[in-house]
């Protein structure tokens, strides 16, 4: 008589495979969501952290161009131009915001006039994008402690708030950054001196004029000579010569641009 051995065979039932599988694929989602969730915020974080290193460089290099003698063309609440003297020459900068929320920054070293609304750019400009703003409201440029606009010749410290917009994901985020600067150069003084009014001597007394050098990449500049007793003695336009008479040793003249910003000088002239 032969026996037989039955054998077991173990293994998993096809329900128990669906289960398996069904919860697999739980977890798989799960995680999969995890990391599309971390992943949208890094990308946020970036977003955020590049859009305030912009604006801190932007706010670094305005500050420290205003301390350093920079003389005031506009002074609204979402527009601020100023220029700055160089040994190279004279360099414009334009800080604004566009209709489209988005802050701007430009540069010239050729003109002292934007002459275009901001986000548009003018000739002889170089323009950036720098940050994306909530609103147009958000950044402000305030004059003095108060004003959010001012005459361009009487400011003489500017306040920069930058609200940046660093939304993105799904989520909503903004950072302030904030800071300030005293304007050195004194209200109403355009980066020209005594020695950029220029003497010229001849048979009837002398010829005045600016020198063409220091007038480099300034707006339209209009001169008046006077005595120093207030007498006119000529109206002059850029580097035009005025005829000064015979015998007249103290000359006063005063160097208007097309912003208002005056520059008045007292001129010896010695001619034998």
């Amino acid at each position: 008589m032969t026996a037989h051995t039955a054998t077991r065979e173990d293994g998993f039932t096809l329900i128990e495979l669906l289960v398996a599988m069904t919860l697999s694929l739980i977890v798989l989602f799960a995680t999969l969501q995890s990391l599309d969730v971390f992943s949208a915020s890094a990308a946020q974080q970036t977003r955020a952290t590049a859009a305030n290193d912009r604006a801190r460089a932007t706010i670094d290099r305005v500050v420290d161009d205003l301390r350093g003698a920079a003389t005031i063309r506009t002074a609204s609440a979402t527009d601020l131009v100023y220029s700055v003297t160089e040994t190279t020459g004279t360099r414009t900068e334009r800080l604004c915001v566009a209709a489209t929320s988005v802050l701007y920054g430009s540069t010239s070293t050729s003109s002292t006039t934007p002459g275009t609304a901001c986000g548009a750019v003018g000739a002889g400009w170089t323009q950036g994008a720098i940050a994306t703003l909530p609103t147009t409201t958000t950044t402000a440029f305030t004059y003095d402690g108060a004003a959010s606009s001012a005459t361009p010749a009487l400011v003489k410290s500017v306040g920069l708030t930058f609200n940046l917009d660093a939304s993105g994901g799904g989520r909503t985020q903004s950072s302030t950054l904030r800071s300030s600067a005293t304007v050195r150069r004194s209200a109403g003084q355009l980066p020209i001196n005594n020695s950029d009014v220029r003497a010229e001597c001849n048979a009837g007394g002398a010829l005045l004029s600016l020198d063409i050098a220091a007038t480099s990449g300034l707006s339209a500049l209009g001169v008046t000579y006077a005595t120093s007793g207030g007498i006119s003695l000529g109206v002059g336009s850029g580097t035009s010569a005025v005829q000064i008479p015979e015998g007249i040793t103290d000359v006063v003249a005063t160097i208007t641009d097309a912003a208002g910003v005056t520059n008045t000088i007292q001129k010896t002239i010695e001619c034998s």
